[in-house]
């Protein structure tokens, strides 16, 4: 039986039907086209947990649940209190937490203990490096990106000494 929702639309005879799938679908077999890479930036944008504030987190298989790094909510503590150093608000990003010595930069080739990628945005931060001072720089690049469009990548604002050494509590 043809559920109700499909009455409006004429339906092909089972072996045009069968035939389309095919050429559609494809065997699965190689000499197809290459998969599509994962969006935001071939990292994917599935995060592990949201804060009240809006910041998503992935830190899984990274970090356990347990673990400092895992808590969105001072997560979003440093992000805000970075935002009101600078003078800049805009909304947190997807913020991941990727394993040592994953991170390199396409800029020049070289790993890093953080990157930041615009559009969408996403902030990554190396495991290894997490003392948060990571994750108050990446935010100073993706706040000088919203406000001018520029993240600064050569890092000549003095935001960077300003906020991302400012002191702060541990949860």
């Amino acid at each position: 039986m043809i559920p109700s929702t499909a009455s409006a639309f004429s339906l092909p005879a089972k072996g045009a039907l069968l035939a389309l799938l095919l050429a559609l679908g494809g065997c699965g077999g190689g000499g197809g086209a290459e998969p599509e890479p994962l969006p935001c930036h071939g990292y994917g944008c599935g995060y592990d947990v949201q804060g009240p504030a809006g910041m998503r987190l992935r830190y899984a298989p990274v970090v356990e649940p347990s673990d400092p790094r895992a808590n969105v909510v001072f997560l979003e503590q440093l992000y805000q209190m970075v935002a009101s150093c600078a003078g800049i608000q805009a909304p947190a990003p997807l913020v991941v937490v990727e394993k040592q010595g994953t991170l390199v930069s396409p800029v020049d080739g070289l790993a890093h203990a953080g990157l930041y990628y615009a559009d969408p945005d996403l902030v990554l931060i190396d495991d290894s490096a997490w003392t948060y001072w990571s994750l108050k720089h990446e935010t100073v690049h993706y706040l000088l990106h919203h406000a001018l469009g520029n993240s600064d990548p050569d890092h000549t604002s003095s935001l960077f000494t300003t906020c991302v050494e400012l002191p702060f509590a541990m949860p």
